[in-house]
């Protein structure tokens, strides 16, 4: 297609009023395939396109013209009518936004470049549940887990008014037996304490945050995180709470309350809605909700929404037994608040995640004067963040890694490449910053940095416009010197598009020596490894990489100790409880609020029921002091493979994963017989079934003769080895193991359990295995019942009348000959490389 003309075309169809139309022209080719047609564009920008495609697919292509088209067609006579089929199909997809979204469009195959009216459209959902197939058994062990709270019976009197039964006053017994609080004292007396707090994960872990917090009885549900899985989970992504238990005790729980968008806190909530009755309202600010809306429709949860709620900085509202209120404070994330609890006895503070930035860049600025407020009327309990207690000073502003971007950025005359957190809208300000300062354009490459923009856009918080990206693939088309390219993977994730471009894998990105990388992310710990791994791959195509501390790229969004030191005078809780970090971290936070002249503070762990009761006149005045565990619940962590799979460790097999990986696997095909072989003794001087066997063994000691006969009594097998991820010693491994599985079933009498023949023939192959190999594999062992003709019959007495034949005769192993108990002969396997190079030049002669 030649602009501007309609060239080997007939009359146009349709034209578009636009007044620089692109010209299209499709020309069916029957001799390539009666489905399938050419099809030459040419837009306005100059750029043409040629492609293959069938009818019904022609949508998809129809919106990589960013203008609006003019079709045109040529009719064949063959097939006039699949003509006028790709054309309405090119219009039907123009109209619907096609791959990349179009002008107006709706959802893309790869994202687009945002939504809205005259944007390009995002990526269309793709459902990963049917609302329950994500479920697994997750929900299903609700058996035998009590709900560690204060409990009713009592032998010993729980108050001065209530005494054992058969007591004048009818008093209640505090024992039932298998139940009984961890720090029952002597005399069994226990406080009823009116403030609960039971965390279901995030104490001990960095992850998984979720936990209840109650009075009275009713509970609501703070936070519902996953946790990402250790390297030794092999096959997991997700690590989630007992959600098992929530559904088990689902009438104590009256809402969820969620303090910001991360996945570690919002992650779980495919599994945990559906634990918990339909009637329970969730409760997130706006940004957070956005995020929440999006994974529930991908997993058929969000129905019409009506239970999730939208909450704004300062709000005050009712959740269960709590009159709440939300309080703003800075994060990595947008809108991310902590929670003030009210209740009749007393008044709970907990931060959520949370630094001090005294000058965000998106002017939303940590809320002081509301925890000074809080603090001044008094707060009983205090739960604090305590990821980076161990960090001296105060966190960076991110209005100082702006500054630090828009140096690098102006410094370099290349291709900017800067990898982040998707979820750090706040670092997207330096970067919108640095492409005005230094008239560039962004492009965004990677799906999870589209998700958030976007949830960002209707938040009204986004700070680059959706519509001015650059779309990935015209990434190659700019000059470099024009563009900044934000990419994922700075955790270098398999499938980021960081990791592929550092191994030359990314559709998108191709590194280039002149290019500069700004790594404005830090290094979680586990995949330090991984990460240099990809950082060396990158230094190896040679792109400059800045991601020292001095570059000043990165801020972290957890509270330094100097900030936690003044939340906690600023507050100055009656008693203090530290989550969110691993066991050292709680109690170095611990020591820190002592420090500050926090009397009562303690450190607890997973599923650990903490009672708290206020002080009075500021002394102590429970009979077990303030603060003191009620109970412990039985809980389970959940797994899911990131997919349908989801339920215990068990359940996923997840010690047997990490056998097979480290130890191997061995599978057996055993194929037995019945009344194949008998072995046949006799005496001096009887008389044997078998013709001339009293001369062939006349000569043995003792006088008596061994013979193997084809008579009923005893079973035999022939079997198939192979193994995975083990040492085979080139075949004489798995021969080995032929004839341990073949010999262990000649003991076995005929008619046998198959179960039983493959018990035992499993038994064999382990202990052969392990004296072979040192190894413990897992041992499969499949039997089934054959039927042997003579040939097979034959060989068979051979082999077993050979049995006892010296190194290198029938019947044993050796590197010439390799026979299992079946007569098979079993060649060596091939060795796959020489062990020492061949036919080169030494470098001096043996004589000197």
């Amino acid at each position: 297609a030649v602009p501007g003309t309609t060239r080997d075309c007939a009359t146009p169809i349709r034209a578009s009023t636009h007044p620089r139309p692109a010209v299209v022209s499709f020309r069916a080719v029957p001799q390539t395939t009666p489905r399938c047609a050419m099809a030459f564009a040419q837009t306005t920008g100059g750029s043409c396109h040629v492609f293959k495609v069938a009818p019904r697919s022609l949508a998809a292509k129809a919106s990589s013209f960013a203008s609006p088209v003019r079709v045109v067609s040529r009719p064949t006579a063959t097939n006039d009518n699949f003509s006028q089929t790709i054309v309405a199909e090119f219009e039907r997809g123009r109209g619907r936004g096609g791959r990349d979204g179009g002008r107006g469009g709706g959802g893309g195959r790869r994202g687009g470049r945002g939504g809205g009216r005259g944007g390009r459209g995002a990526k269309k959902m793709r459902p990963q549940s049917d609302g329950k197939s994500h479920l697994g058994t997750t929900l299903t062990y609700t058996e035998g887990k009590p709900f560690p709270d204060f409990v009713e019976n009592a032998t010993a009197p729980i108050r001065a008014d209530r005494s054992a039964p058969g007591a004048a006053n009818g008093g209640f017994n505090n024992i039932v037996e298998g139940i009984t609080p961890l720090d029952l004292p002597t005399g069994g007396l226990v406080d009823d304490a009116p403030i609960k707090f039971l965390p279901l994960g995030g104490l001990g872990e960095i992850g998984m945050n979720c936990a209840l917090v109650g009075t009275e009885n009713r509970y609501v549900l703070l936070d519902a995180g996953l946790m990402f899985p250790d390297h030794e989970e092999l096959g997991i992504q997700k690590v989630l709470p007992d959600v098992s238990f929530l559904s088990r005790w689902r009438d104590k729980i009256e809402a969820v309350l969620i303090t910001h968008g991360h996945e570690d806190h919002i992650g779980a909530l495919p599994w945990v809605i559906p634990a918990l009755d339909p009637s329970t309202p969730v409760y997130g600010g706006m940004f957070t909700m956005q995020l929440i809306e999006r994974k529930m429709k991908e997993f058929n949860l969000w129905g019409d929404g009506s239970r999730f709620h939208v909450i704004d900085m300062g709000e005050r509202f009712n959740a269960g037994p709590f009159a709440m209120e939300a309080v703003r404070v800075t994060h990595s994330i947008p809108d991310c608040c902590g929670f003030i609890f009210r209740c009749a006895a007393g008044t709970i503070v907990h931060t959520g995640d949370w630094k001090i930035d005294e000058n965000p860049v998106d002017g939303r600025i940590f809320d002081r004067e509301q925890f000074e407020r809080v603090g001044k009327e008094g707060v009983t309990l205090m739960m604090s963040d305590s990821t980076n207690v161990l960090s001296p000073g105060r966190t960076i502003s991110e209005s100082v890694i702006r500054e630090s971007m828009m140096q690098k950025v102006l410094g370099h005359k290349g291709r900017i490449i800067t990898t982040q957190f998707a979820s750090n809208i706040h670092r997207l300000y330096g970067v919108k910053a640095a492409a005005d300062a230094s008239g560039r354009k962004i492009a965004f490459v990677g799906m999870s940095l589209n998700t958030y923009l976007e949830a960002a856009a209707k938040s009204g918080i986004a700070p680059i416009d959706p519509n001015t990206l650059v779309p990935a693939e015209d990434i190659d088309q700019m000059n470099p010197s024009e563009l900044i390219i934000v990419t994922t993977g700075s955790q270098a994730e398999p499938r980021a598009q960081l990791a592929q471009a550092a191994f030359g894998s990314s559709r998108f990105i191709t590194l280039h020596p002149d290019d500069l990388l700004l790594y404005s992310a830090k290094m979680i710990p586990g995949n330090e490894k991984r990460v240099m791994r990809m950082m060396n791959a990158i230094a190896v195509r040679g792109p400059e990489i800045a991601m020292r501390k001095e570059d000043g790229l990165h801020s972290s969004g957890h509270a330094y100790r100097e900030e936690l030191e003044e939340i906690l005078k600023m507050l100055h809780p009656e008693h203090f409880l530290p989550v969110h970090g691993e066991y050292a971290f709680l109690k170095e936070h611990e020591a820190l609020a002592r420090s500050v002249g926090v009397r009562h503070s303690t450190v607890i762990g997973n599923g650990q029921m903490l009672g708290v009761t206020p002080l009075r006149n500021s002394q102590s005045h429970g009979l077990l002091g303030n603060m003191h565990l009620l109970g412990e619940a039985r809980l389970q962590t959940m797994f899911n493979d990131g997919g349908k799979g989801s339920g215990t460790s068990e359940d996923l097999a997840i010690e047997e994963r990490m056998r097979i990986a480290t130890e191997g696997i061995v599978v057996v095909d055993l194929e037995v017989f019945d009344q194949l072989l008998q072995p046949a003794v006799a005496d001096d001087g009887e008389k044997e079934d078998t013709e001339g066997a009293e001369d062939a063994d006349a000569s043995k000691p003792g006088g008596r003769s061994n013979v193997v006969t084809a008579a009923s009594g005893f079973m035999t097998a022939r079997a198939r080895v192979t193994s995975r991820s083990m040492w085979t010693d080139e075949g004489r491994l798995l021969a080995n193991l032929r004839d341990a599985a073949e010999r262990s079933v000649e003991g076995l009498e005929t008619g046998a359990r198959l179960s039983a023949v493959e018990r035992t023939a499993a038994s064999a192959v382990r202990f052969a295995c392990r004296n072979y190999c040192n190894k413990r594999p897992d041992i499969i062992v499949v039997a089934h019942r054959g039927v042997a003709d003579a040939e097979h019959t034959a060989k068979r007495l051979a082999a077993a009348a050979d049995r006892g034949a010296p190194r290198g005769k029938v019947g044993s192993l050796s590197e010439d000959t390799m026979v299992g108990a079946s007569g098979t002969r079993y060649r060596p396997r091939a060795r796959s490389r020489q062990s020492a190079p061949t036919g080169v030049r030494p470098l001096r002669r043996s004589d000197g």
